[in-house]
């Protein structure tokens, strides 16, 4: 039997060939991916993994994906704007085991964000599964985890605000510093599309987390009802309030308070 025009005997076909290549490089992200940990003050705990190791893969497969990729170094505002974010892009619940790994092979650009969302019955599923040794714990719980996410909104929108601030500041020397050049302006464009991506990322964060509180609030008066589920809904009608107070600004990716 003859070959197929093009490949070569015994070897791999052009198109299996990236696809392992994509597979190998997640099976080694989701195997480094177990040292990410979050430090103090709800913040990613700074290592070589977190801070090396998966960025460069996530650069290298967010521009297999014709993402925008800019090598600039982070400002210090940008810095600080990522450090806020983590603890609303990570799942609430250290159980949420798998959700916490999708998150931080999002953040650092592994998959694109709009890849492998978590279900708003995952918190709940959680929630329920932890042996507490009161079910007005579970209510606990939830109101903290809201009250937590309601008092992160203002700084992170805040410093999302100032990163704003200097992206028009760059798109300014942009068109006024002479002997600009392509490469430059590419990789200064590529940041400003960066970090309106993950601004967006960050916000529908928050708006997830209000569907999933919601969600888990309503299976917890069904399966365990307390009086406290009050307190829990005028939490989240503060939230949702907070939320509702941001107004989009700039481009469509570019979501903070102003």
């Amino acid at each position: 039997m003859s070959r197929p025009a093009g490949r070569p005997a015994g070897g791999p076909s052009r198109s299996a060939a990236p696809r392992r290549r994509t597979a190998i490089v997640l099976a080694l992200a989701l195997g480094l991916t177990g040292c990410a940990q979050t430090g103090d003050f709800g913040r990613r705990n700074p290592n070589v993994v977190n801070d090396r190791i998966l960025p460069a893969i996530g650069a290298a497969a967010a521009g297999s994906r014709s993402e925008p990729v800019s090598l600039f170094r982070g400002t210090d505002n940008e810095r600080e704007m990522q450090d806020l974010a983590w603890a609303v892009v990570m799942p609430p619940l250290r159980e949420q085991y798998r959700g916490r790994i999708i998150a931080e092979l999002k953040r650092t650009r592994i998959l694109p964000a709009d890849r492998l969302r978590l279900e708003k019955e995952n918190y709940v599923r959680n929630l329920l599964a932890i042996d507490f040794r009161s079910s007005a714990a579970r209510y606990d719980r939830l109101i903290d985890d809201v009250t937590a996410d309601t008092g992160r909104v203002e700084p992170f929108f805040e410093m999302a605000a100032r990163v704003d601030v200097d992206d028009r500041a760059r798109r300014r020397a942009l068109d006024l510093a002479p002997d600009v050049t392509p490469a430059v302006r590419e990789k200064a464009l590529a940041r400003i599309e960066e970090n309106g991506l993950f601004i967006a990322w960050t916000r529908e964060s928050f708006e997830e987390r209000l569907i999933a509180y919601r969600y888990a609030l309503d299976r917890l008066m069904i399966e365990t009802p307390d009086r406290k589920a009050d307190v829990a809904l005028a939490a989240l009608d503060a939230f949702e309030m907070v939320l509702k107070s941001l107004r989009p600004l700039g481009p469509p990716r570019g979501v903070f308070k102003g």
